[in-house]
């Protein structure tokens, strides 16, 4: 015998960007889509923050501005260093798929 009740379910609604609290959720065509870069380090033994967990949820251009951040500390630390080829346009691509032609 089956029995049915009221059953309530949190469920996430909308997601901000912890940098600047944009929404994360793109309209596309009405349907919404979630475009988000995420950060996170888990700190563990040994390090000086270790048991620390940080995360954060970013927009595209928020991410976009740390990935260049990153990118300009990443030369600068390698700036005398003649045997460093630096590849910066693939720096943390993992995959990628060509946009298409328009």
């Amino acid at each position: 015998m089956k029995i049915f009740g009221l059953k309530m379910v949190e469920v996430e609604i909308d997601r901000h960007c912890d940098v600047c609290g944009v929404s994360v959720l793109v309209d596309c065509n009405g349907t919404k889509l979630e475009e988000v870069g995420e950060l996170n380090a888990n700190w563990g033994y040994g390090s000086k923050m270790d048991g620390v967990t940080h995360h954060l949820d970013m927009c595209e251009s928020c991410f976009q501005v740390a990935l260049e951040a990153l990118i300009e500390h990443r030369r600068r630390l390698n700036m005398f260093d003649d045997n460093q080829e630096l590849h910066d346009e693939n720096f943390g691509i993992v995959h990628s798929r060509p946009l298409p032609n328009i």
